[in-house]
């Protein structure tokens, strides 16, 4: 597991591990033109239940960390873990930044093709995380 803490977007052989916390590290930061260049067009962020919240595109992914930047969630700690060639899980605890109506922990498996993220996919736990990404 990783924590980042500073990270520099090069898109030139990086591992979907690098790429994602080069990710994080620019929503960090603000800088949403360079996560926007990360996201594939098509890029879809499903929720643990399907659902109206569900991003079906890079537009929707957009809004949804421009508000989650602005609730103050880009500062909390996240980890890292490799979830096969194409994949990585980021953990997440979200009620250490929104309190005790958000999850403890929430866990996303993030899919790459051509070092751009094409599929994010949230779980209740890194446990189910790692399972669903045959990690176990």
């Amino acid at each position: 597991m990783f924590l980042c803490h500073r990270c520099t977007l090069n898109f030139v052989s990086n591992t979907p591990n690098e790429v994602a916390r080069e990710g994080m590290e620019a929503w960090r930061r603000g800088d949403f033109e360079t996560i926007e260049r990360m996201l594939d067009p098509n890029v879809e962020w499903r929720w643990f239940e399907p659902g109206d919240w569900d991003c079906r595109n890079r537009e929707d992914v957009m809004q949804v960390l421009r508000q989650r930047f602005e609730q103050g969630f880009a500062k909390g700690d996240m980890t890292f873990r490799s979830a096969g060639e194409d994949a990585v899980i980021v953990v997440a605890h979200p009620s250490e930044i929104g309190g005790p109506d958000w999850p403890d922990e929430t866990a996303t498996v993030m899919t790459f093709r051509d070092e751009r993220v094409v599929s994010m996919q949230d779980y209740r736990t890194e446990a189910d995380a790692l399972a669903a990404a045959g990690q176990t």
